[in-house]
């Protein structure tokens, strides 16, 4: 079975035939373990140390514990197992996940392929700052329409202004994958034809 990995922003997309998943990148792990490893240390010097800290420190460190262990369990699991949007063909549904704290916990919205008017890219490549200049970093954001008008986005891919065009292909092959599976029509971002010049128009 052909599985297709596309890049996006702190994420990336795993498409097959029969689901499309928005997964955390591997780099977002390094949080969760350096937590992970901090708690384990204060665990330890609790053990080793019970008899000589003070009653505070000891105090701060089980609270430390107690807190600090159970999320950053929560978020390897998440960033290695996770989605926090997934398509399956065979349900005829996507969901997305709730967001707590860095993880993907429960589900915030469930959207039968039915319920799902359009597939769309939209992004900031023409707009402007206070100063009139385009921004250095282009943002092309894939989102979801349903049939009341709520708009979910899904995904997005973030690309310094020169990378714009690679990064808004990117956005549309996870659009047409996902239109394609749920059947809704799909709207893609293009860039403006003035984009190859060096300017904008006036």
């Amino acid at each position: 079975m052909a599985v297709e990995r596309i890049a996006l922003q702190r994420s990336y997309a795993r498409l097959t035939p029969d689901e499309i998943a928005v997964k955390p990148a591997r780099s977002a792990l390094v949080g969760p373990l350096v937590q992970l490893a901090l708690t384990v240390l204060a665990a330890w010097a609790i053990a080793a140390y019970i008899n000589t800290f003070p009653l505070w420190v000891l105090m701060l460190l089980l609270i430390f514990v107690l807190i600090s262990g159970p999320t950053a369990i929560l978020g390897v699991v998440y960033n290695v197992m996770g989605s926090a949007f997934v398509m399956e063909r065979r349900k005829g549904t996507c969901r997305f996940q709730q967001g707590f704290l860095g993880l993907g916990l429960g589900t915030r919205d469930f959207v039968p392929f039915n319920r799902i008017v359009r597939i769309e890219v939209g992004g900031d490549f023409e707009t402007e700052l206070g100063s009139g200049d385009l921004q250095d970093v282009v943002r092309w954001e894939i989102r979801l329409v349903k049939d009341n008008g709520r708009v979910l986005p899904f995904a997005s891919v973030l690309a310094a202004r020169p990378l714009a065009d690679e990064a808004l292909k990117r956005a549309n092959i996870v659009a047409r994958a996902t239109a394609e599976m749920c059947g809704a029509p799909v709207v893609e971002a293009r860039l403006p034809e003035w984009a190859s010049s060096v300017d904008p128009p006036a």
